[in-house]
């Protein structure tokens, strides 16, 4: 047609374990043009640390950091505690998931908030084909209890192919939805990757 686009997205996503401690740590850096306006600037960091206590459960922290320009979204952090459990960790699945309050601020272009948070989260992989591929769902659910109560929920889903050693090649579907978002943009965003 007539429209000229481009974007780009790079994504990193790790998990290290060393002993009762877990880090996982995720990246983003998302860029979107169309006929020479921006129309998606999104940069988003994800941390939480595990501290395995008694076998399968834990407790642990979170810290997330995000800014999205386009959505009139300056900066939002949020810091938080945690309790988990592993559900499934061996050599073939991995299933966890957590449950914790923190804390958020947002500042908006126009207006900042700041309150207490409750904070949901769910891992999952399980291996298929001898372990060359992989299946994975990873989704996160903020409930801020201040101003509007928004509900922010995060989730990445798809395949993972072993290339080589710990190298993956990856095709998920990234879907971001808000309840409240910034006046006149949009409560839903999905990527296919």
């Amino acid at each position: 047609g007539n429209t000229d686009s481009s974007n780009w997205l790079i994504f990193a996503d790790t998990a290290l374990k060393l002993g009762d401690h877990r880090h996982l740590g995720e990246l983003t850096f998302r860029r979107e043009k169309r006929d020479g306006e921006t129309t998606k600037k999104q940069d988003l960091f994800n941390y939480a640390y595990n501290w395995l206590i008694s076998d399968p459960w834990y407790v642990g922290a979170v810290a997330t950091w995000e800014r999205d320009p386009i959505r009139e979204l300056d900066q939002r952090y949020t810091l938080g505690l945690t309790v988990g459990r592993d559900i499934f960790n061996d050599a073939h699945r991995f299933l966890t998931v957590s449950l914790g309050a923190g804390y958020t601020n947002e500042e908006f272009f126009t207006s900042e908030d700041s309150g207490a948070t409750g904070l949901w989260a769910l891992r999952y992989t399980q291996d298929l084909l001898d372990g060359n591929i992989a299946f994975f769902h990873n989704h996160t659910l903020n409930y801020q209890f201040y101003g509007v109560n928004n509900t922010i929920f995060k989730s990445n889903t798809g395949f993972r192919y072993d290339i080589i050693g710990d190298l993956y090649s990856n095709i998920s579907l990234r879907y971001d939805y808000e309840t409240e978002p910034a006046a006149g943009a949009e409560n839903q965003d999905t990527t296919l990757v």
